[in-house]
């Protein structure tokens, strides 16, 4: 079975994040940052923890650039049992994570898409909820 993984996708640097890497270390979570690079790969791969593909020469074009701009944080909870989650949740509460960072868990149907895709689809369920 996969360790417990949060993904945690921060450009500008919450105040909380150095917290929550605190809370992971504590839990036995492996936490992985994720950087502007890594936003078109998959959100399996990146759960996994796999290298990132080496660039072939046809992706000098960009063809492989990422699909949108990321501006805000997003964390992708991984291989976390219910209680795990449950307890994660809380703790994020608590050090007062806002409740608008986008946070998404880890399924068989988005585990294919790349992260600005994952970011793209949480984007437009939370316009769909007002």
């Amino acid at each position: 079975m996969a360790k417990p993984t949060l993904l945690l996708y921060d450009p500008l640097g919450a105040a909380w994040t150095p917290k929550l890497k605190q809370h992971c270390a504590i839990q036995g979570l492996r936490l992985r940052l994720i950087g502007t690079s890594d936003l078109d790969r998959t959100v399996s791969a990146l759960a996994q923890g796999l290298a990132a593909p080496v660039p072939s020469a046809g992706d000098a074009s960009g063809e492989n650039a990422p699909v949108s701009v990321v501006n805000e944080p997003i964390l992708v909870f991984c291989f976390l049992s219910n209680a795990q989650l449950d307890r994660l949740l809380a703790t994020l509460r608590r050090m007062a994570v806002p409740r608008t960072v986008l946070k998404a868990v880890l399924t068989p149907d988005n585990a294919s898409w790349s992260l600005s895709a994952l970011y793209q689809e949480l984007c437009r369920e939370r316009l769909a909820m007002g």
